[in-house]
């Protein structure tokens, strides 16, 4: 339908993750190489440039990889290692995060986050050395060295490489992730699991689709469509995008 290509686009080669808004209708990426936050209109088309960027030394951005948009309470969240910065959805050019979550009480080491308006909550997905693979949750609020209010990991678990996006449907309050599998290369052992944000502890999926030899390869993107009570996911090795008829979600 459409292509945004070009240099006045400042998209590098590196994209990682892609967020929409569509209440504003807007989509927003992150593009590590030079730092920075792009943000271009939903129906933006060629060679068109974004109609906002977050960049500069000021945004304590280092290499944003992921990023979370929160178009009920205009914030845009970028995780960084074991740092949670948020901006203003509408921020421009060189300037500072309005919260900062870090410190050794908040256990980050997050890749992916995702935002709950609904329950008021931050979910970061990422693994650190010390406890392994984790889901951290936390007040959608919280700044500075905040411990997490609930923390979803262990052998019941079945996490092992949470790497790939993750998405929330947030008027359920469910956790749809793809695992990637052993060392985060394409496995058979690759699955869609979901959890509630309400969980806490070493708490099994509540649903489990794919692995062991199931449908997935490595699973990279992850997508509610609930006007037709579907779950989307992206897979790069089959080089497919599949679609499961999931009522029982909604």
């Amino acid at each position: 339908m459409r292509k945004i290509e070009g240099q006045t686009t400042l998209l590098s080669r590196t994209i990682h993750a892609v967020a929409y808004d569509e209440i504003h209708d807007e989509f927003y990426i992150p593009v590590p190489f030079p730092q920075a936050i792009l943000a271009f209109r939903g129906g933006a088309s060629g060679e068109e440039p974004p109609v906002r960027i977050i960049q500069g030394p000021l945004t304590q951005m280092n290499s944003p990889n992921r990023l979370g948009v929160d178009p009920v309470n205009n914030e845009i969240v970028v995780p960084e290692g074991d740092r949670l910065l948020t901006f203003r959805r509408d921020a421009n050019g060189n300037v500072a995060p309005v919260r900062v979550l870090q410190g050794p009480d908040t256990g980050l080491g997050g890749s992916a986050v995702g935002i709950d308006p609904v329950s008021n909550l931050l979910v970061v997905a990422g693994e650190t050395q010390r406890e392994g693979v984790r889901f951290r949750i936390y007040d959608r609020t919280a700044k500075d060295n905040t411990k997490p209010l609930r923390v979803i990991g262990g052998p019941k678990s079945g996490f092992m490489d949470l790497s790939g996006p993750f998405t929330l449907y947030p008027p359920k309050g469910w956790i749809l992730a793809g695992d990637r599998g052993d060392g985060g290369l394409a496995s058979e052992k690759a699955y869609l699991g979901v959890w509630s944000v309400h969980d806490n502890g070493d708490i099994p999926p509540r649903w489990r689709v794919g692995g062991p030899n199931g449908v997935f390869e490595m699973p990279r993107g992850v997508a509610v469509n609930a006007k037709h009570k579907e779950v989307i996911v992206s897979d790069k090795r089959l080089n497919a995008v599949l679609t499961f008829s999931f009522p029982e979600l909604f």
